[in-house]
């Protein structure tokens, strides 16, 4: 095999992330209402819910079979439907990956974008019929298990939501995230001095979308990656859709220094470190179960 080197003349890095797209990604798209004081409590204080009340849980779990960028990975999210302003979109609380496009999957949304992205031991999302069924193992733990009907939603609003959702269609939204630059403190402590709330501006190019009733969704507890803590109160339903996934850029939307941006780095911890960076025991051999 041909060796690389660590200099690559820069005339052949116009390529690099040009463009950034996920294509041809196969699997789920799913809505719940969660507890309001349990979304409040986790989102952060810059950002609204945009149904305060009943606030909507958005999660997804797919096969990106054809990323510009890596080889093929799994992905799947948790967030939150909230607005800044008049910008409305998903905040997302985490997202895990998969597969063997996983790390560059992970390292590009970190770094460019704030996603909150960890890798785990195994996505799956499989079909047969008129029933899905996907689930996220990470460190041992069933973080997140759907089964789904295919045929119609369980409640009304999410019809509305995508009711003009079908082959050939384009979907734009945002998402809301925060990247942070790190400091110091006197005790020899991390800092975080300064961080932007950002847009995430993309869309979603549907090849097809079939709604669908959750028939059962299961979250077990994990310390690292809590997506039980967003309780089902309600299910509204479920999308299975073929579809591809463009980004076309990231904006600032706000600035926060000093304290204020320090103290947001409590919201934004779980999403994308472990427990093992603030503890002093934490060993793990195998699946810790």
């Amino acid at each position: 095999m041909k060796n690389g080197s660590y200099f690559i003349p820069r005339e052949q890095l116009q390529g690099f992330m040009n463009p950034a797209a996920m294509n041809n990604q196969e699997g789920l798209t799913i809505y719940w209402q969660t507890d309001p004081a349990i979304a409040r409590r986790v989102l952060p204080p810059p950002l609204e819910l945009v149904t305060p009340d009943q606030p909507l849980v958005y999660a997804y779990a797919v096969n990106i079979r054809e990323p510009t960028f890596a080889p093929w990975y799994m992905e799947a999210g948790l967030g939150l439907l909230c607005r800044y302003g008049e910008t409305t979109g998903i905040y997302f609380l985490n997202i895990q990956l998969s597969g063997p496009g996983a790390p560059m999957g992970l390292c590009s949304g970190r770094e460019f974008s704030g996603l909150p992205k960890k890798l785990c031991e195994r996505i799956l999302v499989e079909r047969t019929d008129t029933w899905a069924h996907a689930l996220v193992e990470s460190k041992g733990r069933r973080i997140f298990e759907i089964e789904a009907e295919l045929g119609a939603y369980n409640d009304p609003l999410m019809a509305q939501f995508y009711k003009d959702v079908g082959p050939g269609c384009r979907q734009q939204g945002s998402c809301l995230l925060f990247k942070y630059e790190a400091g110091g403190g006197p005790e020899g402590q991390t800092t975080f001095p300064r961080m932007c709330l950002v847009n995430y501006d993309s869309a979603n190019d549907y090849q097809s979308w079939e709604p669908g009733s959750i028939a059962a969704l299961r979250m077990e507890p994990s310390l690292d990656d809590p997506w039980a803590e967003l309780t089902v109160v309600k299910p509204l339903g479920v999308g299975y859709s073929i579809l591809s996934n463009p980004v076309f850029g990231v904006s600032t939307l706000a600035e926060f220094e000093g304290e204020e941006a320090d103290k947001l780095f409590s919201y934004l911890f779980s999403g994308r470190w472990d427990r093992s960076t603030i503890c002093s025991g934490h060993q793990r051999y195998g699946q810790f179960l």
